[in-house]
């Protein structure tokens, strides 16, 4: 059994997998756009797509979502993005960002269901022992997590 692992190690290959080789740079760049945005303007934008010239790695125009506010910052930042995203690949792979004026895509959230008097019962019991309030609360947070997913209607 191994012990715990770091989801950025697993995140690559689930991402390659499920792009395909021809996406497999998008998305390792969507997988690192943090680390590689920084804190800027392009910290508001997201990498939508991906292209290069026919047969070439090289040469290559990266398609930015960013909110129309954000935009014109964002589009007197392109030299900076340019330089760290090259960076990022180790070679000049981009020479063009596109940028795409649309508010972030954001998926509806339904609030959480509450636990059955049960299932909190069980998360109590089993964190009864921990003496940390800190780690017991964040604790009980991810417990009450996993039995949301585990139960879902």
């Amino acid at each position: 059994m191994s012990g715990p692992r770091a989801l950025a190690a697993i995140v690559q290959p689930i991402a390659r997998q499920a792009l395909g080789k021809r996406h497999a740079a998008l998305g390792a760049l969507i997988a690192d756009w943090p680390a590689i945005a920084g804190d800027g303007p392009a910290g508001r934008a997201l990498p939508y797509g991906l292209s290069f010239p026919k047969g070439r790695r090289d040469g290559g125009t990266l398609t930015l979502r960013a909110d129309p506010a954000d935009a014109l910052e964002i589009q007197h930042d392109t030299p900076r993005i340019l330089d760290r995203v090259n960076g990022y690949f180790g070679y000049r792979a981009l020479d063009r960002i596109k940028l795409v004026q649309a508010p972030p895509k954001r998926s509806p959230r339904r609030p959480p269901r509450p636990l059955s008097p049960t299932e909190e019962s069980d998360l109590d019991q089993a964190l009864a022992a921990i003496d940390d309030p800190e780690l017991r609360a964040r604790l009980a947070q991810l417990g009450r997590s996993i039995y949301r997913k585990a139960n879902r209607s």
